[in-house]
């Protein structure tokens, strides 16, 4: 998951716009990625984004709010986007521009009043980073704002408040989950409500014990079919 943006390196913004600061563990964020469960939570939320990303015209432009250190902001390039990523963190910010990574560029912004034009981008995505911000509501909205209208998306991709696992790590204070505001499908839909044509996923059913952690393609398939409420990851998306 990924922090918010912000538009200097000063701290003390920090505490007024999110809910935790993400810089002090910069340089070691990835490699959660790199565990076994990492990489099966990575490629279950991966393709449910996919799912929902829409297909890019040549030269669409892609806004990632709360990129972090690129990661999805990655992805994002790697299916056709020219990606703006944007983050709180100076320090995320720093390792993401070190990834020198394809049609892809990286700024300290504040995503509670980005600075970019209406209607600058095709798609604009904030991928586990709303449960970071102290006004979700605020972030959509200015993300909205700098989305093309008619015919961009606004992209969500959220920590789902039914999830056991999810609550469990909340309850227990496990940083960053101690600080996260987790939502619910029917609170994902009603942020993009106002922005557009709405459509909300909940996937990445994954198995609790780790030696069943191969079978998670196929819990996935199975919590999706069964339209179940329960997976770790809600994906939402609002056509304009």
């Amino acid at each position: 998951m990924t922090p918010i943006a912000i538009p200097s390196a000063d701290r003390s913004m920090c505490g007024s716009a999110a809910r935790f600061d993400f810089g002090p563990i910069a340089e070691s964020y990835d490699r959660w990625y790199e565990m076994p469960v990492g990489r099966v939570y990575d490629a279950l939320e991966k393709r449910a984004v996919a799912r929902a990303l829409p297909r890019p015209r040549p030269g669409a432009r892609l806004l990632d709010v709360g990129s972090g250190t690129g990661h999805w902001s990655s992805f994002f390039s790697a299916h056709g986007f020219a990606v703006t990523g944007v983050d709180i963190a100076p320090e995320m910010v720093a390792v993401a521009r070190g990834k020198r990574m394809a049609n892809a560029s990286f700024r300290v912004a504040d995503a509670h009043a980005l600075p970019f034009e209406e209607g600058q981008f095709d798609v604009t995505a904030a991928i586990t980073t709303l449960e970071f911000v102290r006004d979700a509501e605020a972030v959509v909205r200015e993300m909205a704002r700098c989305t093309t209208n008619p015919g961009g998306a606004l992209l969500l991709g959220v920590l789902n408040a039914r999830a056991t696992v999810n609550t469990e790590r909340q309850e227990a204070g496990t940083p960053p989950y101690g600080d996260a505001r987790l939502f619910s499908p029917g609170e994902v839909e009603a942020l993009l409500a106002p922005h557009g044509d709405v459509r909300v996923d909940v996937t990445t059913f994954v198995p609790r014990r780790t030696p069943a952690l191969f079978l998670a393609p196929l819990t996935d398939l199975l919590g999706r079919l069964r339209r179940s409420r329960h997976g770790a990851f809600i994906v939402g998306r609002a056509r304009r």
